[in-house]
């Protein structure tokens, strides 16, 4: 095997090093020492294509990653993190230290790619948006989330993507002002001392060089928007900001249906009777503190939730969103045409005096004030409104929250296509590409991709449509099987390579590490303490990678998938995976329906000769389908045959193999073909005896632990004297 790069020791030396320094280090004198612990082999001092010596390009990469995944920053010189040294005490050796490098930094690659997938319609926006970010000003990654539609970390983790390059990103700051952590830089500005360079354009730091960036020089979303307005005059191929869609429930207020009332008059409300006056423009602290303390004789999570609706309703809702209302098995649609405001509940021109009161009191006790805060709406369609039984998955779930104001952005596309009349996706300053819009469904199981596989096209075919119907299948069997490596042909087979994704589960894993839960992170400012960040795990990503796109099938392979406890694994989705259709409340995330998409699905694989491993309880299993991968049936019968047929070698090892299966007689210890599937088994004379020797026997010694007789039954060469087949 040729000579590698030791990029795990490489590695380890850098933060051992760092560990001992206690304090900053030039990177000068980081590879010096680096140098002289592991003595750079012959093949590690060698120039790589772009000039530079291979072991200190790798410790270059190795540095940002670790950067990245915030165990050490460059900023003011080479210096260890909290995080850092909490990995070097759990990880005691290169390789495992090496590992966990590399799985966190896959898992906020995988983050960023999906930020960028989110942005990749809006790139240009940001990029332009940025233009006007000029020296001696600033702006958050909240305002050009909140003008973009998307979320805040969905820009920080695209502008953090080595693979964007946009200039002025430097100047795109947290909301406090203070500069990112250095894991969500750009590589290009990875030990700048951006504090020097924007004290350079003049921005002013509270405190000095090591505060924040003053907020008079901040840019927000409003003032960006304005811009963004002055430019885009006359130039239609700029583009606009995204459009949000909205439910606003009013059917049942209090026992009372405002819908009526709504349509005729053109608009949607919240109640404010106790809110007050309040400036539509108020950040969310602002409008926090106006909630806790008009209904601080409620409880808090009735002020949570209050807080969440009146956040929906005057911050995040927008000018031209879409807007539905539900009311009596139908629903109507509208836009957005006006900002939040309040009504005087003392002018009968506003409160309609003709609704009646909600108790015996003052005249501020009339139902008007539960339509106080509005917005107006230029409603569409209101003679011929949509039949709910119409609406496109998830909406119906998500319509199931008992929020008065509940966020359907995800499904405006399929929303809007039922009005077309009503969102003209012209009408704004983007000219609209027109794209074929193309239906969910799974490529074909083809001819070809069969017989790479040495299987019957049916059969597989048969595996795709048990996938399409039920959602979720296991491939159950013995060792040797072939079941991941089915699992993930088959998954390339019929979706595109980048809606594939594999997680091993084992014993350890829970739901926390699969869905999302609360995480520590270093706290900003290098203080060494401690925060906890609710952090989203591999099948909550997954899952909204798949909401993004709804046209293609998202394949989820969870291999080893009973060395794991499902029910703590899979909490409160166990409902989803059998009710696609519903909505839940998240364990953590209690605030949000959550809903799994149509285009997700889950193929596991199951070893059952392991005793050790738990088998699948009643509740998991009535979710999934099963598909056994046996030696003795198809699709796996005959496989080894076809191998050796395809390759030009004897049958022997396909003979040899069937007899040992018959005389085991237990379809769960049988022994699969992928054994003897390797080019290295027949290179050698002695390759079979290996294989039997080093792999087959001991996996047998411990199915059968005890039993005396294991080599005179199943040993090769008493398998070969049955056959009569001669020793090479």
């Amino acid at each position: 095997m040729p000579e590698q790069v030791r990029y795990a020791l490489i590695f380890w030396e850098t933060m051992r090093l760092l560990r001992e320094a206690g304090g900053p280090l030039a990177r000068n004198q980081v590879v010096a020492v680096v140098r002289d612990r592991i003595q750079p082999t012959e093949r590690e001092i060698r120039r790589n294509r772009s000039g530079g010596v291979s072991w200190e390009s790798a410790l270059n990469f190795q540095s940002g990653d670790a950067a990245t995944v915030g165990w050490m920053t460059k900023r003011g010189g080479w210096t260890i993190l909290p995080d850092g040294l909490q990995a070097l005490d759990v990880f005691s050796d290169p390789d495992m230290l090496y590992g966990e490098l590399k799985r966190r930094y896959r898992e906020i690659d995988w983050q960023r790619k999906q930020a960028q997938q989110t942005l990749s319609d809006v790139h240009q926006y940001i990029a332009q948006t940025l233009e006007l970010v000029g020296p001696g000003t600033w702006t958050a990654h909240d305002d050009l989330a909140e003008i973009a539609g998307v979320t805040r970390e969905e820009v920080a983790h695209f502008l953090a993507s080595w693979q964007v390059q946009i200039p002025n990103a430097y100047r795109v700051l947290n909301a406090d002002g203070s500069i990112p952590n250095e894991g969500m830089l750009n590589a290009n500005y990875r030990g700048t001392d951006l504090h020097k360079l924007l004290a350079q354009e003049d921005i002013e730091f509270e405190f000095g060089s090591a505060g924040r960036a003053a907020q008079e020089q901040r840019l927000t979303a409003d003032a960006l928007k304005e811009a963004l307005e002055e430019r885009c005059t006359g130039e239609p191929s700029f583009i606009t900001t995204t459009r949000r869609a909205w439910m606003v429930r009013g059917a049942n207020v209090d026992g009372y249906n405002l819908v009526p009332r709504w349509l005729r008059d053109g608009f949607v409300s919240l109640s404010a009777s106790q809110l007050g006056p309040i400036d539509p423009d108020a950040t969310y602290d602002e409008l926090k503190q106006h909630v806790e303390n008009a209904y601080q004789h409620k409880s808090y999570a009735y002020r949570g939730q209050r807080l969440e609706e009146l956040d929906r309703f005057i911050r995040r809702m927008q000018v031209g969103d879409l807007v539905i209302t539900p009311s009596d098995g139908l629903v109507h649609f509208g836009t957005v045409t006006s900002k939040p405001f309040l009504t005087d509940p003392f002018d009968p021109l506003a409160t309609r005096a003709e609704l009646p009161f909600i108790t015996l009191g003052t005249r501020s006790e009339l139902l008007g004030t539960h339509d106080g805060l509005r917005r107006q709406i230029d409603w569409h369609e209101t003679a011929e409104p949509v039949d709910a039984s119409r609406l496109p998955v998830p909406v119906p779930a998500l319509l199931q929250s008992q929020a008065y104001v509940v966020d359907l952005t995800e499904a405006y596309d399929q929303l809007a296509a039922l009005v077309s009349a009503a969102v003209d996706e012209s009408a704004g300053s983007v000219l609209a590409i027109e794209k074929e819009q193309r239906s969910l469904s799974f490529n074909p199981v083809t001819a070809g991709a069969a017989g790479d596989l040495l299987m019957d096209q049916p059969e597989l075919q048969q595996i795709a449509d048990l996938l399409w119907e039920r959602k979720q299948v296991i491939f159950y069997g013995p060792p040797g099987t072939g079941k991941t490596y089915l699992a993930k042909a088959l998954a390339r087979q019929l979706t595109e390579d980048g809606a594939v994704r594999l997680v091993q589960f084992h014993p350890s894993y829970t739901y926390e590490d699969f869905f999302e839960g609360f995480r520590p992170k270093s706290a900003d400012g290098g203080t060494g303490a401690l925060t906890f960040e609710l952090t989203p795990g591999p099948f909550r990503l997954f899952a909204e990678a798949a909401k993004a796109n709804p046209t293609t099938a998202y394949i989820l392979i969870i291999d080893e998938i009973n060395r794991a406890n499902l029910a703590k694994v899979f909490g409160e989705l166990y409902f989803l995976l059998e009710y696609r259709d519903e909505a839940i409340s998240l364990q953590y995330s209690p605030k949000e329906e959550f809903t799994l998409p149509e285009n997700l699905f889950v193929i596991g694989t199951m070893n059952t000769a392991d005793r050790s491993i738990a088998r699948i309880d009643t509740a998991m299993r009535r979710r999934f389908a099963f598909v056994e991968l046996d030696p003795g049936l198809p699709p796996v019968r005959g496989l080894l045959a076809r191998w050796l047929k395809k390759r030009g070698l004897p049958d022997e090892a396909a003979r040899l193999l069937d007899l040992l299966n018959s005389r085991l007689a237990d379809a769960d210890v049988a022994i699969g073909p992928s054994y003897l599937m390797k080019p290295s088994v027949y290179a050698r004379a002695d390759g079979l005896e290996r294989v039997w020797t080093y792999e087959i026997m001991p996996l047998l010694a411990d199915l059968f632990y005890g039993q005396p007789d294991l080599a005179a039954q199943y040993e090769l060469g008493s398998l070969r004297a049955a056959l009569g087949i001669s020793p090479p």
